[in-house]
């Protein structure tokens, strides 16, 4: 496991000064950035901003992973080796980020499903806007990335999927197997993930269903993406979320 300590991004806070205070070298801005897949501008002033690229920007009161030496975390590391595991199930959650819950809601089709077409913020009942972090996060991460057309994206033409071009296709097991394909090529291309393994699919009258498990950077953790299709309607996730 790479040696880290978290930093929480504080109003005019800046990627290079952060390199300078927390690693004593401004040029290290760069592989700061590299290190929480961030990119420019990197680090924005609202959560409006942060929207247009979620997954490589951050804003303030998100939490960002320093990389740090060997002599830098003389303690760090004893500390690591007897953490609870709540301690080592919350440096997972910071590995994998944190991120607005704008997941879809249900669609009234049943308390698992939901409605690819809705994607909203949600209040956290307490007067702040909901969020998720962690496998959570990941998991709305890819879902969304899914669901966006490939080339859609502008200034990101290779984010997104082609699996708006399958939707609305006759099913075919050929079909349905090309589909596949593409998600699971997808999935593969967050950085976060480490493999993809199709559990296969199933055809039943003109529905679309499929399952994938899905393995991250954070050690032995892993889950279920499962997604299912009607016939010319959105691909919807299942939130049957396991891990």
């Amino acid at each position: 496991m790479a040696n880290f300590i978290q930093y929480v991004v504080s109003q005019e806070d800046t990627i290079q000064g952060i390199a300078q205070s927390q690693l004593g070298d401004m040029s290290k801005w760069i592989d700061l950035a590299q290190f929480n897949n961030l990119r420019y501008p990197y680090i924005v002033d609202t959560v409006e901003e942060k929207m247009k690229n979620p997954n490589h920007l951050v804003t303030v009161g998100d939490t960002l992973m320093i990389p740090v030496s060997d002599d830098q975390t003389t303690g760090l590391i004893s500390k690591l080796s007897t953490a609870t595991q709540y301690d080592k199930e919350e440096i997972y959650a910071l590995a994998l980020g944190k991120d607005l819950d704008i997941l879809p809601l249900p669609n009234g089709q049943g308390a698992l499903s939901m409605n690819g077409e809705v994607l909203e913020m949600k209040s956290d009942g307490k007067g702040a806007i909901k969020t998720v972090r962690g496998l959570r996060n990941l998991l709305q991460s890819l879902y969304i990335r899914v669901i966006t057309p490939k080339g859609s994206y502008i200034g990101h033409p290779e984010y997104g999927s082609e699996v708006h071009k399958y939707i609305g296709m006759k099913n075919t097991e050929e079909n349905a197997a090309l589909l596949d394909l593409e998600i699971e090529r997808t999935l593969r291309t967050d950085s976060r993930v480490t493999g993809v393994i199709s559990n296969g699919h199933t055809l039943v009258d003109n529905t679309y269903t499929a399952s994938f498990s899905v393995s991250t950077m954070s050690l032995e953790q892993a889950f279920e993406f499962i997604v299912t299709s009607k016939a010319n309607g959105p691909l919807v996730l299942l939130d049957n979320f396991r891990y």
